[in-house]
């Protein structure tokens, strides 16, 4: 009766140790699942839909994505492409990059390696590292970014923006601009 009892309060434990509601985003788009976990769920050439108060904000298509519901993250790689779009639902910009994470209880993703967001004005930003704050509904860099419209190429050392690219901050910005300017003789 003895040896049930202990078996029952060690069994006890180990639930309770186990069964944690904390949980991190870590940085980085290759930060993903802890190595040597297997994914609850694989697919190739498939498509995930963020969503924002029933609004679509994003569609995510990459090459292979793997779902680890452990530590709520799904793993994207062999080139990933997203798609955003504005409130109306018409499209803003289109990302590319070779990888990236979707962390599924914030809705956030990570890009990462030769990171590339085209807006429809033609605007175009390059990185290698860029994340999606879903809540804010922005796209951030920590990391040097390039930034290039019709006239002017922005170098920054980080970039925080709207997802069409129209409302953005650079820090510690240079570069040069091909705008023509009169001069007075």
């Amino acid at each position: 009766m003895k040896m049930k009892r202990l078996t029952i309060l060690i069994l006890a434990g180990i639930i309770c140790c186990a069964c944690s509601d904390h949980r991190e985003e870590p940085s980085g788009a290759g930060a993903a699942a802890e190595i040597g976990d297997l994914p609850d769920q694989e697919s190739w050439e498939s498509t995930i839909i963020i969503t924002r108060e029933g609004r679509r904000m994003a569609e995510v298509w990459a090459g292979y994505i793997a779902v680890y519901n452990k530590s709520s993250q799904t793993v994207l790689k062999d080139s990933v492409h997203v798609d955003f779009f504005d409130r109306e639902g018409q499209p803003t910009s289109v990302l590319t990059s070779r990888e990236g994470v979707y962390y599924q209880l914030t809705r956030n993703l990570t890009a990462g390696g030769n990171v590339v967001v085209v807006s429809n004005d033609g605007v175009i930003l390059e990185t290698e590292e860029l994340m999606w704050d879903n809540q804010k509904q922005k796209v951030i860099s920590d990391v040097t970014v390039k930034f290039t419209t019709a006239t002017d190429t922005l170098i920054g050392d980080s970039f925080i923006s709207d997802p069409d690219l129209s409302n953005y901050e650079i820090r510690n910005a240079r570069g040069y601009s091909r705008r023509v300017v009169p001069v007075e003789k």
